[in-house]
């Protein structure tokens, strides 16, 4: 097949399995924006995907949390975790849900195992510096790279050729894709995230994700680098990505951590895998 350098638009008018967000996950998210919301509601709008209630409750009562005693209802759990708290769950078990559909060009296990730990590294980190929101940061980590699936799943001609030109030259997934078409999954993910209509905050970690310089919000940005960095030192990286680890120094401004932080947090990725395979399993 002839491959041509097609460009986000092109791209998107090939897309034939971009599937939508769950409508409980939508309703959730919009329950929680509603000052008038209380915890009842939001766990009846859970219960009625049992599948995602069955989950959310594995969650809360595992190491996830570290709940000091059992979680035994939904509406408990709402409660204690708070509303931001379970719609970042919710709309992280839809978004894995949407996309478990494997692919011969692209190791999926390996993919949402990198993005479930860098969304754990990313809401530690962003917790212990107190730089953002870790709700949103682990949002912001599980979705960063989601538009590298979306190629892969529509677009497996293009993916093979990217993985290939990231292999042979060492490269990042995003530098190869610009060899090949014109577009990356910085660009495609963040299409994503506004169709299905996240927040601004989310759409632009995904979109400026490999312009810190440029970005309209640095921290997510610097941490998602941050986190990537760390997994590369455990040999955790995203398919795809095969350049020689490099930690922008630009990335410590944002964060407000010097280096001494870097040693200490190599062992946190240890627990979040375990954590990882809560959320996976």
């Amino acid at each position: 097949m002839t491959i041509t350098r097609e460009s986000l638009g092109g791209l998107v008018e090939r897309l034939h399995t971009v599937p939508s967000l769950p409508e409980v996950v939508t309703r959730i998210a919009r329950a929680v924006e509603d000052p008038t919301t209380n915890a009842r509601q939001i766990s009846d709008l859970v219960i009625t995907d049992s599948a995602m209630a069955a989950k959310m409750l594995r969650m809360v009562n595992s190491v996830f949390y570290g709940m000091k005693e059992p979680v035994r209802g939904l509406e408990q759990a709402v409660l204690i975790l708070g509303f931001k708290t379970i719609r970042a769950i919710a709309l992280s078990v839809g978004v894995l849900n949407a996309f478990q559909q494997q692919n011969a060009c692209f190791n999926m296990r390996a993919y949402w195992t990198h993005a479930a730990v860098s969304a754990g590294i990313g809401r530690f980190v962003a917790m212990r510096a107190g730089v953002m929101d870790g709700d949103l940061a682990f949002l912001a980590g599980l979705l960063r790279t989601i538009g590298r699936v979306v190629l892969a799943q529509n677009a497996p001609d293009e993916t093979r050729a990217i993985m290939a030109v990231a292999q042979e030259y060492a490269l990042p997934f995003h530098r190869a894709a610009r060899e090949v078409i014109d577009s990356d999954d910085a660009e495609i993910g963040a299409w994503l995230c506004a169709r299905w209509e996240l927040e601004p905050a989310l759409v632009c970690a995904v979109r400026d994700q490999y312009r810190l310089a440029e970005a309209e919000f640095p921290i997510p940005i610097a941490l998602g680098r941050f986190c990537d960095h760390l997994l590369a030192l455990k040999h955790l990286r995203a398919p795809g990505d095969h350049q020689i680890p490099h930690l922008d120094p630009a990335v410590w401004g944002p964060l407000g951590l010097d280096k001494t932080a870097l040693v200490e947090l190599v062992s946190a990725v240890n627990d979040e895998v375990e954590k990882a395979k809560i959320l996976l399993g």
